[in-house]
């Protein structure tokens, strides 16, 4: 039979032959249009997740979400040659003899692959890896045909040594880490150029198999493979017989963290400020100081060990420059006993009672309301109709001191004079100064919160009240936190006072004072800080949270204590007991580092002008009884033994007090009480005030009954 009958009679089956190969290629070509890049660099950064930094560039976060790695590269020329030649030796050993695809390992690949009767060997070339690293596919037979198409044009694109830097930075490890640089991080905690032998022919062999050779969680013989590496290695003369004895030799020393500082709580701010961050390969700098961080993390957790007896497990430091309103430390604490619990609620922003810190602002607007340090207030019991019962107020120690001044009313802390300060300057005034501060858990009006609000019986973050301070510690200016160095100093000049410069220097320098505090704290207390330094503590109802908030020329910070889950403490502990002395330690570590700025002194208003100054005097107010009080007559007591002491504020030893009670009247022995005789029954009180000027006071009557 002639060629050409034999052709004819075949042309079916031979036109076949030839269109499948030429369909493979045209589908090859049509699939391969628009998958290679331009620029090895653009599709790094395509999808590049922020990473966050230190003001001094320290990480404080890595990034493991983006499809590649775009923040820890290394450049060819840095990657130490052992390594490179480890990988060569590992994964492609003719890598620089071929074109993408090395054939000769893929016949050898195959003939394992018949003799095993299962797919045992891939020959996957590096410029094939690449290939996958840029566009990962099912792993099918048709992928491995488009991965050398793919492979080959690359190798027309890109130099050899482009295609193994990009490898070498962006080959997958696992925990989500990729390239040398990551991986070298994660397991040993050092960079590329201080790797041993044994640790580089450990990367190159993990790559293979990431899970299963992963040398802290990964079952397979990671130490094996390294030695057959090793013994390749010398086979082919890529490594000595010195180095091979260094890389068999002894086991891996494995890192158990890549980040030096703890600062998610920080970060997890710092998004929300910046709404996430732009996807960018370049790192965000932020305010924060990462050593002094560590430090103060490190003091806190010391300090919360120190006081464990009192049962209190959690506790929170912000450092601000008030200067810049810059955040250095964000540093939170759990249970100490237990790194697992505690750590992932952030006691900076969560809202607890702030006790007597917020005392300082009161007084501030008492001042620019005509008030001096020399104002004089009464410290004695002070009662508040609380529905049809009253609402005693005390001093923390229990004890009063009559007439006090104003220095000496904050200085110490004292409850009374507080309340009747906040009655001076107006309810409504002072909550919407502190909402004004900053202060957004502030959502009640004062009807729900009352008097009660400058002892401390709403609930405000931390983060609010350092801020609120910063106005103090500013001249009256708001304080906004920055937590960016590229946001410069947003608190300056910019907005309107919250009070007077005049006012916030003054409650500066009595909280700076020593001798305005003597009679609660003592002398030379915890509170007199080596350099000058206004400091003010706060202890809730109950002692379940403490604080101090400490500020100098230059740095404010505020700090608490208490239980995130609300459990009551042991024992009680004050905020000059508990982190007053943690606030002493913060500042000797912020000024080691940063230098003294002691608060400026200033003279203190003592006296103003006559004619501008209002007098101190509240107004004459009944406080016992109130209106529609109920009280339960004890059968247990002698009837003479029961006896209720009907109560005026706002009365002078130069006033005299006439009482009207069920038409009946008393003059007081004491000037402002008058103990009755308690009486079943319903009864009206009423009282008279002739005041040392002449002025003739009636105050309204209230009806009592008594059960």
């Amino acid at each position: 039979m002639s060629i050409r009958k034999i052709v004819w009679r075949w042309r079916g089956w031979i036109g076949a032959a030839l269109a499948v190969p030429i369909l493979l290629v045209l589908i090859t070509i049509f699939n391969l249009a628009n998958d290679l890049p331009i620029s090895l660099d653009t599709a790094v950064l395509q999808g590049a997740m922020p990473v966050f930094t230190d003001r001094y560039g320290l990480p404080l976060s890595r990034s493991y979400q983006s499809a590649l790695n775009p923040h820890d590269l290394v450049p060819y020329h840095d990657i130490p040659e052992r390594l490179i030649t480890a990988f060569i030796a590992a994964e492609d050993v003719r890598f620089f003899k071929h074109h993408g695809i090395d054939w000769l390992a893929r016949m050898h690949a195959l003939w394992q692959n018949i003799k095993g009767l299962e797919n045992v060997r891939g020959a996957s070339t590096i410029t094939e890896q690449v290939v996958r690293i840029l566009h990962p596919r099912p792993r099918t037979y048709w992928s491995r045909w488009l991965e050398g198409w793919d492979a080959m044009r690359l190798e027309h694109r890109f130099d050899k040594h482009e295609l193994l830097e990009f490898y070498l930075n962006q080959v997958p490890f696992s925990s989500g880490r990729r390239g040398v640089v990551q991986a070298a991080r994660y397991y040993f905690g050092r960079s590329l150029a201080t790797l041993n032998t044994r640790e580089m022919l450990a990367l190159a062999i993990m790559v293979r198999a990431p899970s299963l050779l992963d040398p802290i969680r990964g079952k397979g013989d990671l130490g094996k493979r390294i030695d057959i590496l090793a013994e390749r290695m010398v086979r082919r003369t890529t490594l000595s017989v010195e180095s091979y004895k260094d890389a068999t030799d002894g086991a891996l020393q494995l890192h158990t963290s890549e980040l030096s500082v703890t600062a998610h709580h920080f970060l997890a701010y710092v998004k929300e400020r910046i709404n996430g961050g732009a996807r960018s390969s370049q790192p965000i700098r932020t305010t924060l100081d990462g050593e002094l961080q560590q430090k103060v993390q490190e003091l806190l957790e010391q300090r919360l060990r120190d006081i464990a007896e009192y049962g209190l497990k959690n506790g929170g430091v912000l450092i601000i420059d008030h200067s810049t309103g810059e955040v250095l430390t964000w540093a939170v604490a759990g249970n100490i006993d237990d790194k697992n619990t505690g750590y992932d609620h952030d006691a900076i922003r969560t809202a607890r009672q702030p006790g007597s810190t917020l005392k300082p602002f009161v007084y501030a607007l008492a001042l620019d309301k005509g008030w001096t340090t020399e104002t004089t207030i009464k410290d004695e019991p002070l009662a508040e109709q609380v529905e049809h019962g009253l609402h005693i107020y005390r001093n923390f120690s229990q004890v009063y001191y009559g007439e006090v001044s104003m220095a000496v009313a904050l200085g110490n802390s004292l409850n009374t004079p507080a309340v009747r300060t906040l009655n001076f300057v107006g309810l409504d005034n002072f909550l919407r100064t502190l909402q004004d501060s900053g202060m957004t858990c502030l959502t009640r009006g004062m009807e729900i919160y009352g008097n009660g609000l400058v002892l401390g019986n709403a609930e405000i973050s931390l983060l609010e009240l350092v801020q609120a301070y910063g106005a103090l510690a500013q001249g009256g200016i708001p304080l906004t936190p920055s937590v960016l160095l590229d946001e410069g100093t947003p608190n300056k000049d910019i907005g309107q006072h919250l009070f007077s410069e005049q006012a916030a220097n003054t409650i500066g320098m009595i909280l700076s004072e020593d001798a305005y505090r003597q009679l609660e704290f003592g002398k030379h207390s915890v509170l007199s800080f080596p350099e000058r330094t206004a400091v003010k503590t706060g202890t809730s109802a109950k002692a379940n949270d403490v604080w101090t908030v400490a500020y100098n020329g230059r740095y404010l910070i505020g700090i608490w204590f208490g239980n995130m889950d609300r459990t009551p403490p042991k024992k009680q502990v004050t905020g000059a007991g508990g982190p007053a002395l943690l606030a002493r330690s913060v500042f000797r570590e912020v000024s080691k580092r940063y230098g003294y700025y002691p608060m400026p002194k200033i003279d203190l208003v003592l006296v103003q002008e006559e004619s501008n100054l209002p007098s101190a005097r509240e107004a004459i107010r009944m406080i016992i009884p109130t209106e529609d009080m109920e009280i339960l007559f004890d059968p247990r007591i002698p009837n003479n033994s029961q006896v209720i002491p009907f109560t005026l504020s706002g009365v002078t030893q130069d006033d005299k007090v006439e009482w009207d009670i069920d038409n009946q009247n008393y003059l007081s022995p004491v000037h402002d009480k008058l103990l009755w005789p308690v009486t079943l029954g319903e009864h009206t009180v009423s009282a008279k005030v002739k005041s040392g000027d002449g002025r003739l006071i009636s105050l309204p009557a209230r009806k009592i009954t008594v059960k």
